[in-house]
């Protein structure tokens, strides 16, 4: 059973991160067929604010779908996340363009634009929570991690299909319909990891607080009456993980707009250091498991601050492919080091009753708030400092905010380790 959730939640979110990631991949052509203007700069910059709705609307469908997953299970929360991104993206495949529907076109692709968000929302921590309290405690370190994962590799797979897609047919034809078939690859997938997850059970945990009667009528009430401090430590660990991991979606616009390096080159380098920086979640599973998640995220946090510098000082100066390609690589797997374990660490700061709900609020607070604007603060660093080495103070004060939520934590949950304790002996027990 612990296997089977593991896969149901890879499975599911790297159809998610797949369909999620595409939109970002094929701005460039969506901007001129939804958002017509006279300035083509202008049509990307409205394009741009579209994909930025989505990370808008992921915190409400935590909330939402967080309370489904708290109230009626695990299972119908996750099947609702990954029908409703596959029914979305699938969608944007067939939508008419604005030659042909006009302003209701444009209309339509923010509105599935917002149901992407709003499944995303409940995706990831959604999966990781339902592991966990399916997975036995030695080994819920590294099942978790198959979650990230799972959505890294969908992300690197939506970027790679998106421009092979482009390098293989011209731009013409790109414009024509070449655009929608990456969006329409979504439909088996989606059917696929639908069809799968109806096959999951509850978790163990959740169909133990059934059998008791006790879950949450209110979850998401309960959670700010009584859970105020575990949501706000998830806040500000998610702010810290996902301001230094926005940075990577910095990094091609700076090496193509910025540094005017090939395009193709760039992108290609980038997802294929992705698919190798993946590797680095189930390693970093293992890891915790051995070592304890708080141990693995503080030694991977001050691996940023001790090796930002040297990243960021050969992202502005080097032109050789294959150096960029190792310097992004290196990147990304501390990202993917500190990923699994600061996923697992945020949903276990929750009670069973109301930890759907509590752990998807706090993740996506901190994608919401750093996730999107990173991008821009790097962006905006450089260009007023003149310097590549500029973002890395970013880096550094999101690192030192994600070590002292992590100090403060230790300090605050300290009074709980007793009963997760005796709780991880009844689960050993049962397994």
């Amino acid at each position: 059973m612990a296997r089977r959730a593991a896969v149901a939640g890879s499975v599911g979110t790297f159809v998610e991160y797949y369909d999620y990631g595409l939109f970002g991949v094929l701005t460039v052509y969506l901007a001129p067929l939804f958002f017509p203007t006279d300035n083509p700069a202008s049509s990307i910059l409205v394009s741009l604010a579209v994909f930025g709705l989505g990370y808008a609307a992921r915190p409400i469908g935590g909330l939402v779908i967080g309370r489904l997953g708290d109230r009626r299970g695990r299972r119908a929360a996750l099947l609702t996340s990954v029908l409703l991104m596959g029914v979305a993206t699938s969608l944007i495949g067939v939508l008419p363009t604005y030659a042909s529907a006009g302003i209701t076109a444009s209309i339509l692709l923010v509105v599935l634009r917002l149901v992407q968000g709003f499944s995303a929302g409940a995706e990831v921590l959604g999966s990781v929570t339902y592991v966990l309290e399916s997975a036995p405690p030695s080994r819920r370190g590294f099942l978790a991690s198959l979650t990230p994962l799972g959505s890294t590799l969908g992300g690197a797979t939506g970027a790679l299909l998106g421009g092979l897609t482009s390098l293989l047919v011209s731009k013409a034809t790109m414009l024509d319909y070449g655009w929608r078939i990456p969006f329409l690859i979504a439909i088996p997938l989606s059917l696929f990891a639908f069809l799968f997850r109806r096959k999951i059970e509850d978790s163990p945990e959740f169909l133990e607080l059934v059998a008791r009667k006790e879950t949450a009528k209110t979850p998401i009430r309960d959670l700010f009456r009584h859970h105020r401090a575990p949501v706000l430590l998830a806040c500000t660990l998610a702010l810290g993980l996902n301001a230094v991991s926005g940075i990577a979606g910095w990094m091609t616009t700076y090496l193509a707009a910025t540094r005017q390096l090939p395009v193709t080159p760039i992108i290609f380098a980038f997802g294929l250091a992705t698919l190798l920086a993946a590797v680095g979640s189930p390693i970093t599973g293992r890891l915790t498991d051995r070592f304890g998640g708080v141990r693995v995220m503080v030694v991977t946090f001050v691996g940023f601050l001790v090796l930002s510098v040297p990243i960021f000082w050969v992202l502005g100066t080097a032109t050789n492919i294959v150096v960029l390609f190792l310097v992004i690589a290196l990147y990304l797997m501390l990202i993917a080091f500190v990923t699994a374990p600061a996923y697992a660490y945020i949903a276990e700061l929750f009670s069973t009753d109301v930890r759907f709900s509590g752990s998807n609020l706090g993740q996506n607070v901190g994608v919401c708030i750093a996730g999107g604007t990173t991008p821009l603060i790097a962006g905006a660093l450089v260009v007023g400092t003149g310097s590549a080495l500029s973002p890395v103070i970013w880096v550094g004060a999101a690192t030192l905010v994600a070590l002292g939520t992590l100090f403060v934590a230790s300090r605050t949950v300290k009074k709980k380790a007793p009963a997760r304790e005796e709780e991880a002996e009844v689960q050993a027990q049962t397994a």
